[in-house]
């Protein structure tokens, strides 16, 4: 009974971070960041972006509160304020259309652009953002450090899957479909920003929710 509880909380613990990595609310950057790139570029921009989360989601469970408040001196409503502002950078500059030079820029220029997109903004904060910071630090302090690292190695495989399942969608779609789909969404992505910038400034200034 004893081992079976501990699955189950090991259990809780793996799809709470699963739930707050929630892979589908990226799946339109990935379809924004893949516009016009080919299926083998496509496969390796997902692992790229699916590697730098497991990479960082398991730092921030070794040494998370450590890097934040010793090293950097951050909070997480500060951090949650620069990962907003980015989400909204990223999707305005998208709305404007200034990533179409994308296309016009050299193959070799394009695809490092795209790799740097993979790690941020997708990688952090848009799957690995304040919510999954705070509950894998939570976790590792409960728990124990291998109890956390664990928890989100086994979330990431079923992150990873469904980022995985965007190529079906893109196949299904096609180019057209795919492009008009990423212009709009667009729009979905800077609010996400600004809820990410509201709730921080809520927290760093409390009189604005009325708390103080």
């Amino acid at each position: 009974m004893l081992a079976l509880e501990d699955a189950r909380k090991f259990a809780e613990a793996a799809i709470s971070i699963f739930a707050i990595v929630n892979p589908v609310g990226s799946l339109p950057l990935l379809i924004s960041l893949t516009e016009g790139a080919e299926e083998r570029q496509r496969r390796r921009l997902i692992r790229i972006a699916s590697a730098a989360a497991v990479g960082i989601i398991c730092v921030v469970a070794v040494a998370g509160h450590f890097l934040l408040a010793s090293v950097f001196n951050l909070e997480i409503a500060q951090f949650a304020l620069g990962g907003g502002l980015l989400l909204m950078a990223f999707g305005i500059r998208n709305i404007l259309g200034t990533t179409a030079g994308l296309a016009a820029e050299n193959p070799a220029q394009a695809e490092q652009h795209r790799i740097a997109m993979a790690v941020s903004p997708i990688a952090c904060p848009m799957l690995v953002g304040p919510g999954a910071i705070v509950t894998t630090m939570l976790i590792a302090q409960n728990h124990g450090v291998c109890y956390a690292l664990g928890a989100c190695l086994a979330a990431f495989v079923f992150v990873t899957l469904i980022l995985n399942f965007s190529q079906v969608l893109y196949r299904f779609l096609g180019p057209i479909a795919t492009l008009a789909i990423a212009r709009i969404m667009q729009i979905f992505i800077v609010a996400i920003g600004t809820k990410f910038v509201i709730n921080a400034l809520k927290d760093l200034f409390p009189a604005i929710a009325g708390k103080g």
